[in-house]
């Protein structure tokens, strides 16, 4: 008789015992933490996207400004000479100009719409179309981000009449 009680008593797992408990919780809390770490990083990855995003549109815009402004200009022959000479029409006063004569361009530091972005107008003082009356100028647009770090650049042709 006493076998038989023995076997009854070993056989009875009707409930979930302690041990159990806290190995669950133990394992939850392991998957719960490695999940949540990804919710930070998701949000520096859109804080970054964003920033990207809004360069990249911001260079589109400068291209465009600064083609329209230097193809209606008179003085941008002058220009391609003598960069650091006097102050043209296209040129803010506020704009740094250096010349290099190494890379045959032209760089413009200029302010932003965007306090986040800084602006740098490269452009190409030798034509790349050795047509007349037209010539294209290479213009580049590079956009930093406060610490100069490129966030994003573009590229076009100013077309001007000789």
């Amino acid at each position: 008789m006493k076998r038989i009680l023995n076997l009854k008593i070993t056989n009875n797992e009707k409930g979930i015992s302690l041990v159990e408990v806290l190995a669950s919780i133990v394992i939850l809390t392991i998957i719960l933490a490695s999940i949540l770490n990804f919710f930070p990083q998701m949000g520096q990855k859109n804080i970054q996207n964003e920033n990207k995003q809004s360069a990249i549109n911001l260079a589109k815009i400068e291209l465009d400004k600064w083609k329209t402004n230097i193809e209606s200009s008179s003085d941008f022959n002058t220009f391609l000479v003598n960069p650091t000479l006097h102050s043209y029409s296209f040129i803010n006063s506020d704009d740094t100009v250096t010349y290099n004569s190494g890379s045959k361009s032209i760089t413009i530091q200029t302010k932003s719409t965007n306090p986040k972005f800084n602006v740098v107008v490269v452009i190409s003082t030798e034509s790349d179309l050795a047509s007349t009356p037209k010539k294209a100028y290479q213009i580049q647009v590079k956009i930093y981000k406060g610490n100069n770090i490129l966030v994003s650049q573009t590229y076009g042709y100013i077309f001007y009449g000789v």
